[in-house]
This record gives C-alpha cells, sequence and structure tokens, in this order.
C-alpha cells in the first residue's frame, strides 16, 4: 500500500518533493499548517520547511517520529531547534540533495507502531444510549488489551464516569487541564492523573460543580496525546453544535450516531448528521431497537443517509443494574455483541489510515 507524505512547504518546494516521494513511494499530501492537525499523525512522514516549523511553533502539535526539514538555505539555528523539537532528526537542501532525501523517505518505510485509533459516539436524539454504548465500546477494548482513554465532554451531562461507577475517584477533570494556545498533554502523565474503572481505562469528565466549559485546546491536546501514546480513544459526544463537537468530528477516526427505530429518532439524527458529519467525516448508525413501528436497521440507516453500523436491543433490566452500580458488559448480551462490532470497525478503520 502507497504510503502518504504530509508535505507543508510553500509552493516553490513541492516539485523538487514530489519527484522524491515519487522515488521513495509515497503519495503526497499537501496541506497547510491549520489544516493539518488531522495528517500529523497518521501520515508515514512529513516534510517541512521553515515557514511551516515557525507556525508549527505556534500551533504546537504533539511531537512525532519521520519529521524532515527541506529548506532552499541554510535554516538557521533558531528553526532546526524548533523543528527538532517537532521531530525532526534530518535537513536537506534543495535541490543539491534530492538523492539523499529519496534515500531518506525510503529508509523511514520499515515497519512502525502506528497512532491510537480514535471513536466518537453521538446520540440522534435524546436518550438514544450513546454514552451506554460508549462506555460499553471501551469496556470492550480493555478487554481486547487496549489501553483505553474514554472522554466525556457533555458539559451538562451526567457524566460517564457515573455510568462506570468511579464518579467518586479522586483525579483530574476536564476544568482542571488547562491547556492554552495549542499547549500539549503528555500521555502516560495524564493516564496517571485521571480516575480509572479498569488498570487500562482512564476517564476524563467535566466536574458537575464546575461552571467553566470544556476548552477546546484542552480537547485537542488530549486527543493529540492519546493518538501520540498508542491509546485508543473513545469520545461520548453531546447532541451540540458546538466549537468542541466540531474539533472532535474532525479529529476522530469515525464518528458512530446512536440512534432508535422510530420515526422521530430517523427525522432527529438526520439533523444532526447533516450539520456535523460533512462528506470528509467518516460517519455510521448504530440502531437500537425495539422498533415500535417495524422498521429494520437497514431502513433507518438507508433514511439517515449512513452505513449501518450495528443493531442492538434495549435491556429491559439494564437501568436497573445501572442504579444498583457501573456498568457491566456480558459479551452475548445485546449491547455487548454491538459494542464489540464498533470495536473491530474503529479498529479497521484506524488500519486504514494509518
Amino acid at each position: 500500500m502507497t504510503e502518504e507524505l504530509l508535505v507543508l512547504v510553500r509552493p516553490e518546494l513541492r516539485d523538487p518533493i514530489a519527484r522524491c516521494a515519487a522515488a521513495a513511494g509515497y503519495r503526497m499530501v499537501v496541506s497547510d499548517v491549520a489544516g493539518s492537525r488531522r495528517a500529523w499523525l497518521r501520515t508515514a512522514a512529513v516534510i517541512v520547511d521553515p515557514a511551516a516549523v515557525a507556525d508549527l511553533a505556534v500551533v504546537r502539535p504533539p511531537r512525532r517520529d519521520r519529521v524532515v526539514l527541506v529548506s532552499s538555505g541554510d535554516p538557521g539555528p533558531d528553526t532546526w531547534r524548533s523543528a527538532l523539537n517537532l521531530g525532526a532528526d534530518n535537513v536537506f537542501e534543495l535541490p543539491a540533495d534530492e538523492s539523499a532525501l529519496v534515500g531518506a523517505l525510503s529508509a523511514m518505510r520499515a515497519p512502525r507502531r502506528g497512532p491510537g485509533n480514535a471513536i466518537a459516539l453521538i446520540g440522534g436524539h435524546g436518550g438514544a444510549g450513546a454514552t451506554t454504548l460508549a462506555a460499553a465500546v471501551a469496556l470492550c477494548a480493555v478487554d481486547d488489551g487496549r489501553r483505553v482513554l474514554l472522554l466525556d465532554v457533555d458539559d451538562l451531562g451526567a457524566g460517564i464516569d457515573l455510568t462506570l461507577g468511579v464518579e467518586a475517584q479522586p483525579g483530574l477533570r476536564w476544568q482542571d487541564l488547562a491547556v492554552h494556545g495549542g499547549g500539549t498533554v503528555r500521555g502516560q502523565s495524564l493516564h496517571d492523573a485521571l480516575p480509572k474503572a479498569a488498570d487500562r481505562l482512564s476517564i476524563l469528565a467535566p466536574r458537575r460543580e464546575a461552571t467553566a466549559m470544556i476548552a477546546v485546546d484542552a480537547v485537542i491536546a488530549t486527543l493529540d496525546a492519546g493518538r501520540a501514546d498508542g491509546d485508543m480513544i473513545v469520545v461520548d459526544l453531546p447532541r451540540a453544535d458546538s466549537p468542541v463537537v466540531r474539533a472532535v468530528v474532525d479529529s476522530v477516526d469515525l464518528v458512530t450516531v446512536v440512534t432508535s427505530a422510530t420515526v422521530a429518532g430517523v427525522a432527529s439524527s438526520r439533523v444532526v448528521v447533516g450539520r456535523l458529519c460533512g462528506s470528509d467525516v467518516a460517519a455510521e448508525v448504530v440502531v437500537r431497537g425495539p422498533a415500535p413501528g417495524g422498521l429494520r436497521g437497514v431502513e433507518v440507516a438507508a433514511a439517515i443517509g449512513l452505513p449501518l453500523l450495528a443493531t442492538y436491543r434495549s435491556d429491559p433490566g439494564l437501568p436497573g443494574r445501572l442504579e444498583a452500580g457501573r456498568l457491566r458488559i456480558a459479551p452475548r448480551r445485546q449491547l455487548g455483541r454491538a459494542a464489540r462490532t464498533v470495536c473491530r470497525r474503529v479498529g479497521a478503520a484506524q488500519r486504514a489510515v494509518a
């Protein structure tokens, strides 16, 4: 499979880089810094020039490997120092060093550990069950041996930590995480500071008594940290058109819309999808039964305009069990099977872009 090379350079450097990329077996992805966050951790390698380095120093994406600095002259010590902070370990002067750049890019194609993957779940309507499914997906991922970062970004919700029975645990909440101006977060440090529902499941939820809203910068930095550290990230989204929701939708591998098999559920879910999920967003639907009017999952998905990912029936005993304690997933119950399907699908989505 042809690997992707993220190219953040001025136009006059693109032709020699295109020759080098083709010779090394890459497909170029040309972007500007502002629009590169999605590709920064997903592409096999990145090429930057001094202007991009200066812009990235302001944005401060997470450090990654396989970053190359190119320039038409001496980049200068300040530029090189900033490039090192981004993860660069080579600098090439073009066009003189084209053959050396081809060699470096070819060497970078050796197998590597990919970044973590991320999924967001959002209810197509109130009471659709997105929070419960998000918690179930996180638990399934832990059972698969993954380290999971479960993020609840609903300022006004009860909190997914309550669903998992860890609301009283000490640890950071969103309002305690102050990240400003494109700052970064270290993945392991974050896990150490968060409440845990299992050895490999850390939860970041809002503080209920806080009046401050969740900051977009904090959400972006946390997503980037989890990806860089190889985590599976599960995000429970509120049904809202907000900067935080849009930032998450733009960052994850897959958006899963959870809806009931009802006419009202379909109508509301169509609004959510139309507002938040553009043509460049990978989105699929999970349909929860029963269906009072006999709507089938495939019909619900077709009406919403998304592929059908999974269907399951509500468990009448689940609300009572949640009131009595934390959510537990039985693999043979329908919720457990649906969560397992979602886990497998997001893993496939991540492998397709890694």
